[in-house]
């Protein structure tokens, strides 16, 4: 910055600051006060210097009639520098009754005041902490007072036009069957699937989260999410086009790991049929476990001896020898018993090719599904599950689609886009 610029400001400063010049952060703060004062200035002169939408006498109108220029009209807008009012350029068709303000489209302006900075700030506080701590947080860091309520609907008009746009995608390859080009190559790329609830104002639902992970070439391990509250089928098509663009057509390997449920198994053989398919080691482990506890009681010596001896023949991929073992063990019992073995052998039984952990370790490949667990939590559960939240449905699937807009490395590319003239 120019150093007479620079003089000047420094000597409009010095008498705010001078009975604080031993307390460098209150000298920060009261420095920061002023410029902000005069920047919000020197905004409002820098943008009503522009023409701010006006494109001469008139326009054509959608009706098919002619909008006539009828004057600047000012509007308030709330920046991260403070309020400033802006004259843009206003037409009216005299036909249809339409009015027009080009600039704020243009400009990325919304229906609210908040200036588009202003906004982006808001939600990217809001894609972690509540709207009301969001709230706070603004007024504590930019001393701009924004309440909870405009967040909430700032957040929740941003995250519904990057639904929008994932709907939109998803259409246009249905229509037009042009796949996505891979952001990456990697050489072994990991697909899991995997739900959790999040409490509505109807009861608890659940929304589907998918984890894509790989090691760039770098040997840093890379992450993309999906997430929304759809159906098995529509979730599985974007899954899917997340995957091409993390390069499942360009890798040498993929593998998808899921917990067995019937959904995640059908959308492993409409999607990702050539991927191998590795029942979640964690998981199984859960079910072997839960059939102990029934037949031996809770902590019980007797119920770690069971359980052992039956993991450690799933480990090594003896899935064989465990189903027979399981044939007998339920000749044993009777009751509930019985059917918990049953049911445990059954499960082992439709998923025994995707319970070769032998096999699976000594190809290198990862068998437990952390990373979507602890994707269910993180992306998830951080902010849609905090305590006493209850959520309509667009505010969920916004609040979680603006979230993964942020965690896939996607934030600039959405705001390019001018969500809030959308």
């Amino acid at each position: 910055m120019n150093v007479e610029i620079l003089a000047q400001l420094e000597a409009l400063v010095e008498q705010e600051v001078e009975d604080v010049a031993t307390d460098l952060g209150e000298m920060e703060i009261r420095t920061l006060k002023l410029v902000l004062s005069l920047g919000s200035g020197l905004l409002q002169r820098l943008v009503n210097r522009q023409p701010n939408g006006y494109k001469g006498s008139s326009l054509p109108c959608e009706c098919g009639g002619s909008m006539k220029f009828v004057q600047h009209r000012v509007r308030a807008i709330h920046t991260l520098l403070g309020w400033i009012e802006i004259k843009r350029a206003y037409y009216h068709c005299p036909d249809c009754g339409a009015g027009l303000c080009p600039y704020d489209q243009s400009s990325g302006l919304g229906s609210q005041q908040l200036s588009p900075a202003l906004a982006k700030a808001c939600c990217l506080l809001a894609v972690d902490d509540s709207f009301e701590q969001v709230s706070r947080k603004l007024e504590e860091l930019f001393g701009q007072r924004v309440c909870d309520d405009a967040v909430q609907q700032l957040v929740h008009q941003v995250g519904a036009v990057a639904l929008e746009q994932q709907d939109q995608e998803l259409q246009r390859f249905l229509a037009d069957k042009q796949i996505p080009a891979a952001e990456a190559h990697p050489k072994r790329l990991y697909i899991s699937p995997d739900g959790t609830g999040v409490h509505e104002s109807d009861g608890w639902h659940e929304a589907k989260l998918g984890c894509i992970w790989w090691q760039d070439e770098g040997f840093e391990l890379q992450k993309r999410y999906v997430g929304r509250f759809d159906d098995s089928q529509t979730f599985g098509w974007h899954l899917w086009l997340e995957a091409c663009r993390c390069g499942l057509r360009e890798a040498d390997e993929v593998i998808y790991l899921g917990d067995g449920a019937g959904w995640i198994r059908s959308e492993h053989r409409g999607h990702f049929g050539r991927a191998t398919f590795i029942i979640d080691w964690y998981h199984a482990s859960e079910h072997v476990w839960d059939c102990g506890k029934v037949l031996f009681g809770e902590g019980t010596e007797a119920t770690h001896r069971w359980v052992s001896k039956r993991l450690a023949l799933l480990w090594e991929g003896w899935t064989r020898k465990l189903l027979d073992d399981l044939t007998e063990q339920s000749k044993r019992h009777r009751g509930r018993k019985r059917e918990h073995i049953d049911s445990l052998y059954h499960y082992i039984s439709v998923n025994e090719q995707r319970m070769r952990y032998d096999v699976f370790r000594a190809a290198g490949y990862q068998i437990g599904s952390g990373a979507v667990e602890a994707g269910c939590k993180h992306v998830v559960g951080k902010r849609l599950k905090q305590s006493g939240m209850i959520w309509s449905r667009a505010g969920s699937s916004a609040t979680l689609a603006l979230r993964i807009s942020w965690l896939n490395k996607r934030w600039e590319q959405l705001w390019s886009q001018k969500p809030l003239a959308a």
